[in-house]
């Protein structure tokens, strides 16, 4: 429930600590990611890798590439991971921060915010808004292994974005 006595401090102080939450959940999605690459058969990670390839690479990369052409510049070859690295974080943070504020004016946040926040995330970026900006392929045009992948490493970032900013509030407010 909405409190009515929140500060525009409490708003800034929430999305500074949901920032930082968010960073550690945006690392917490590589190792799962990793891992269930490597368990996925080799037809769904060629598959995966073609469309990858067709498009020119991953999609944060893609995006760091349109931010650069925006402003009339390029990436060096040898910072395009860099630069992806950049905007996924990036993305990360800002969706803490954003669930960070909330968090301050909606207290408690109800049960499983963070995991729905994933959940969403993955639905309207990944199957939605990606494909559409030509950042990815079409979803049909990835095997379900790149689905369940997705989904899996964002509602983890959910989770731990969640209790993350619980741990960062507690030790924020002793």
């Amino acid at each position: 429930m909405p409190e009515d006595d929140t500060t525009p401090g409490d708003l800034l102080t929430g999305a500074a600590l949901g920032a930082l939450a968010g960073a550690v959940a945006g690392a917490a999605m590589e190792p799962l990611t990793t891992s269930l690459t490597k368990r996925a058969p080799d037809s769904a990670n060629r598959r995966e890798k073609a469309v990858t390839d067709r498009i020119g690479g991953p999609p944060t990369v893609k995006a760091a590439e349109k931010a650069a052409a925006a402003v009339g510049t390029t990436i060096p070859p040898r910072r395009r991971t860099l630069s992806g690295e950049v905007v996924h974080y990036g993305f990360g943070t800002f969706w803490g921060a954003v669930f960070g504020a909330l968090a301050s004016r909606w207290r408690p946040l109800p049960p499983g915010a963070g995991a729905a926040l994933g959940v969403l995330l993955w639905l309207s970026m990944d199957e939605g808004a990606l494909p559409a900006l030509g950042l990815t392929g079409k979803p049909t045009e990835y095997p379900r292994e790149s689905h369940f992948r997705g989904l899996a490493s964002h509602l983890l970032y959910g989770v731990v974005l969640d209790r993350s900013l619980a741990i960062l509030r507690a030790a924020f407010s002793r």
